[in-house]
């Protein structure tokens, strides 16, 4: 296909606002940090408000942040306005959830939508070590990285060794 008719085909298609479904998307960004995305229909939201009647309108809108292996909950409170977030964590390597909900004046917290369950990652190396992976001999040995070799010093030690190795093969 050529370029500009790529172009004709896509000239009037534009990506919706919305698509009519009542969900909440999580998405780990980071170690501590996670990014949520949500749709809630007029049809949900007008279901809620009759049931909770004047109340409705009212309560606060949140993001309930849940770390299932502490079972501890915080939350966000959100603009009425807002279609997506992002959510500081303290730790990493844990499971979460959120659920987006109302607080009504009593105090309670009434879910609308719940999300997916998300692991962020580790904050460090992996202490696992494959033994495909095998480190060159090269790099057991000492050198001065950190007082501040060149690149050009570290390629004249890395040909070193590879000849060190070339002559040692030859001799056998």
């Amino acid at each position: 296909m050529h370029t500009a008719d790529r172009h004709e085909l896509n000239a009037d298609w534009k990506l919706p606002s919305a698509y009519g479904i009542d969900r909440l998307v999580l998405l780990p960004k980071d170690p501590h940090w996670l990014f949520a995305y949500w749709e809630v229909t007029a049809e949900l939201e007008n279901k809620f408000r009759k049931q909770y009647s004047g109340n409705w309108d009212t309560a606060q809108l949140v993001l309930r942040i849940h770390d299932l292996e502490t079972g501890k909950h915080r939350e966000i409170t959100l603009n009425g306005h807002a279609d997506n977030n992002y959510l500081q964590v303290d730790d990493a390597d844990r499971a979460y959830y959120v659920e987006m909900g109302r607080i009504l004046p009593d105090g309670s917290f009434i879910s609308m939508l719940r999300s997916n369950i998300i692991r962020t990652p580790r904050n460090s190396i992996s202490a696992v070590i494959d033994p495909r992976w095998k480190m060159f001999a090269f790099w057991q040995q000492p050198h001065s990285f950190i007082g501040g070799n060149s690149s050009f010093e570290f390629q004249t030690d890395l040909a070193a060794a590879e000849l060190f190795t070339l002559g040692a093969k030859e001799e056998k």
